[in-house]
């Protein structure tokens, strides 16, 4: 079972503040799962992945975005961990921050069905990686990864999905250029 730091749920019950129908729903299972709320988790603490779905699935169906509200989610999962945790101060290029990505994926994931990155191109503008999500959308990662480019003041920058696990594909897997 995948496991997921609580600040990122913590951070898609945020999100959903214009939303707050969808919110308490999805936090009623929470509460049923965990005894806490969204905003009484543990940031650093361990909850099921597919309770991050959920808050996912639900920030998607409440917001007029549809499942492009979640690539507004993943941008801001490097804002949060930098707020949180913080980030290394050699952190500089585009390329440093995506390779210190799939190290940060498996510092905020565990469990057995967690996948580390596999770069498939590993070059400067241009990178190509499979980036499988564990019990939640993929369109988080096109998120995150398009985040990381503007942390960068890059705005230019293309992320293109491949392929998607909820597709079928055994993986999902972007292709990042800038």
């Amino acid at each position: 079972m995948a496991q997921v730091k609580g600040k990122f749920i913590s951070l898609a019950g945020a999100l959903m503040n214009h939303y707050p129908t969808h919110r308490a729903e999805a936090d009623k299972s929470l509460f049923a799962r965990t005894g806490k709320f969204w905003n009484e988790l543990e940031p650093e603490e361990w909850y099921d992945t597919s309770i991050f779905g959920l808050f996912i699935e639900a920030y998607a169906k409440a917001s007029p975005h549809g499942e492009n509200a979640i690539v507004t989610l993943g941008k801001e999962v490097y804002p949060t961990i930098k707020a949180s945790s913080g980030l290394p101060e050699n952190l500089k290029t585009p390329l440093d921050f995506i390779k210190f990505e799939a190290e940060g994926f498996m510092a905020n994931h565990r469990g057995s069905d967690v996948i580390p990155r596999k770069f498939k191109k590993l070059e400067d503008k241009d990178i190509i990686v499979e980036a499988p999500a564990p019990g939640y959308n993929s369109k988080l990662y096109e998120g995150v990864y398009l985040g990381i480019l503007e942390m960068c003041n890059i705005t230019s920058g293309k992320v293109t999905t491949l392929r998607k696990q909820e597709d079928g594909a055994p993986t999902s897997e972007f292709h990042i250029k800038w």
